[in-house]
């Protein structure tokens, strides 16, 4: 369990990491980026609220920040 408490409803946050079936990992892609061809970034953690059902995803920052400056 996580000592973060929600932002919805003030719940038990449950820490857990992301996965998709189909490959390994969700991602997600900045609107941000210029030019024609955009990379992903991991989504590799997240949270979920025990109590709403909420979740956060987390990306890993430091690569989206070397993706916004190219």
């Amino acid at each position: 369990m996580s000592d973060q408490k929600c932002p919805k409803c003030k719940g038990e946050m449950d820490l857990g990491s992301v996965n998709d079936s189909e490959s390994s990992d969700l991602k997600y892609i900045s609107d941000g980026q210029k030019g024609m061809f955009k990379q992903a970034t991991s989504i590799r953690q997240g949270h979920a609220c025990l109590a709403c059902g909420y979740v956060e995803l987390y990306v890993d920052a430091e690569a989206l920040k070397k993706i916004l400056k190219k």
